[in-house]
Formats: structure tokens, sequence, C-alpha cells
């Protein structure tokens, strides 16, 4: 009896000591493991890394944080099949987000918005919870919030875009999103799907004429440089699709996942506002640096009715009722 009682209370000391040992906040430490395939300075860049910073802020040692960039991992492709996967937890995500998930399609209706503020209501309203809903459903991937590429203006060596009568025959690089494509090509445009990486080159040596994206990815990869016009067209508005493996997420404790939240709305209001600051500064870098080329302004007014038009075939694949509350919303 004396050994069985020595050596139940060293048993129990041990098991008191091994719970004491484990504290609750190393047994909530959180490993995440996240990239993207820009350098630094670039939009979705700079997104990710104002996330990894907010969430080291909110849970200091508690978190680890494994960080990429620069296409280390791969492109935007290979980063969501590994988020879906779970080899990677947390990415942003482009104008690519549209393969994963045909409701964002809609984003490649041009002309329905005016502002900023008009694209930050919608997105942070009943529509984000929708395209949340269904990345969720379609995906695996919960979107923890939208920031921002932005407004989109075209550039090209043929001669500046003032109404769509003049994107006609002109070879126009854009993203693979199979809607953007039908939307220069009822545009009139000969849009052809190209590497971003590419693009300097082949402006170069007159592969394509044209291009359009973002003040900040025309500086960043001084395609003024090589054009001769910059049209001011703000087509399009291109959201950042910021999001988590789902059943990594789901995985999380309440506190844990809190943190994400709170992180992720930081990043958010931050990439909204390196994208207003970017408009700002980055024409006016572009006109110092390459005084030859020519800007102009559109006449938005004779994109409208084409603009209806696609519209409504880009409605017939995001889904006819969806793009009809985004159109709605946007009119708001």
């Amino acid at each position: 009896m004396l050994h069985f009682k020595r050596f139940f209370g060293a048993a129990l000391t041990a098991a008191s000591f091994a719970a004491v040992s484990i504290s609750p906040a190393q047994a909530q430490d959180l490993k995440i493991r996240m990239s993207v395939e820009s350098t630094p300075g670039a939009s979705t860049q700079q997104m990710l890394g104002a996330f990894r910073d907010a969430l080291k802020e909110e849970m200091g040692d508690a978190v680890e944080i494994e960080y990429f960039d620069s296409g280390t991992l791969g492109d935007e492709i290979v980063h969501m099949q590994q988020v879906r996967t779970g080899q990677l937890d947390v990415i942003p995500i482009g104008s690519d987000a549209v393969q994963l998930d045909k409701k964002f399609a809609v984003f490649d209706i041009p002309f329905l918005f005016s502002s900023r503020e008009q694209v930050s209501e919608v997105l942070d309203g009943p529509i984000g919870k929708a395209l949340d809903q269904s990345f969720q459903e379609n995906a695996g991937l919960k979107i923890l919030g939208f920031g921002e590429i932005g407004f989109r203006n075209i550039t090209n060596n043929v001669r500046p875009i003032v109404t769509p009568a003049d994107l006609d025959g002109v070879k126009l690089r854009t993203p693979g999103s199979q809607t953007r494509i039908l939307s220069f090509e009822m545009l009139g445009a000969a849009p052809i799907k190209m590497n971003i990486g590419e693009v300097y080159l082949a402006l170069q040596q007159g592969v394509i004429d044209g291009q359009e994206n973002p003040f900040g990815n025309i500086a960043k990869w001084s395609w003024d440089e090589v054009q001769k016009y910059i049209s001011l067209s703000r087509h399009v508005y291109t959201p950042i699709t910021f999001v988590m493996n789902k059943a990594r997420y789901d995985s999380l404790t309440d506190e844990q996942r809190m943190h994400i939240d709170n992180a992720a709305r930081a990043a958010v209001l931050s990439s909204r506002q390196y994208g207003a600051d970017n408009d700002a500064s980055l024409e006016a870098v572009i006109r110092e640096r390459s005084p030859d080329v020519e800007f102009n302004e559109i006449d938005s007014a004779s994109f409208k009715e084409i603009a209806g038009k696609i519209g409504t075939e880009i409605g017939k694949i995001a889904g006819p009722e969806f793009a009809a509350e985004f159109i709605e919303a946007a009119s708001q």
C-alpha cells in the first residue's frame, strides 16, 4: 500500500506539473503560412505584408508566420491551387478569382464604378457577403476582405482611345479572365492573354499594341517607356480578394479567428489607402519620367450603350440574378 501511495502521488505530481507547464497561450499558438506572386511595392504584396504585420501586432509571440513573396512559390494560379489544398493558409487573389468562382465575372462589367467610396460600399455590404458565401461553397476559401488593385486604364501605341471605335483592331494584353477578353472583343479590340512579366518585351517588339492596368502596375513595370498613349478609361475596378483556406479558418479558436479578422480588416483599409495614394502620385511620376507619352480622357458616354450589352453577356456567365443585384448595388 505504501508503494502504491508513493507511485500514485508521484504520478499525480507529474500530471499536475505537465498541466501547469502547458499554458493557455502555448496551447493556442498559431502557425500560419502565406505567400504572394508579386514583388514588394505591388498592390497584392502590399496587402499581404500589411496583414502579416497587423497579425503579428495582434498576436505577438502567439503566432509564427511563414511569409513568401516575389513568386518564390509560383504564380497566382499555383498559389490558388496551394491555398485550396492547404499548402498555404492565406493569399491575395487578383483578376484570376473568376477562375474559381464565375460570380467574380461581374468585376469585368465596364463603367459601373466611378469612385472608391462607391466600390467600398458595395464590397463591404451584402454583395461582399454573397461573394464570400459563394467562394466558400465553390472554392473552399473564406474571404477575409477585399483590398484594391484599382481602376484600370488603357495604354497603347496605335492611337488615343476616346470612343469604342478607337479600340478597333488594337492588340491588347489582358489577364486570362474569359469575361475580360469577352468585354474587349465586344469593344472591338483584339485581346491577347499574356503573363504580366512578358508584357514589356511584347510591347517593345510590337507583338501587342497595348494593355490595361492600374497606374500601380503601369509604373512598376515601366510600360510607359514603351507606350505612346495612356487613356484614362477607368473602365473596371479590380479588387484584391483576400482569402484563407476555409477548413483552416474553421479550425481556429474563436480568439484566433478574431485576431485573423482584425488583421484582415487592417490590411483591407491599408490596401485601399495605398491604392488611392498610388493614383494620386503615380500619374504625376509617369508624366514626369515619360514626357512624350500622351494622356487623354475618354468619352465615357459613348461607351455606355456597349457597356450595357457587355453586362448582359457577362451576366449569363456570372448568373443573371446576381449580376443584376451587383449592377443595382453599383448604381446606388
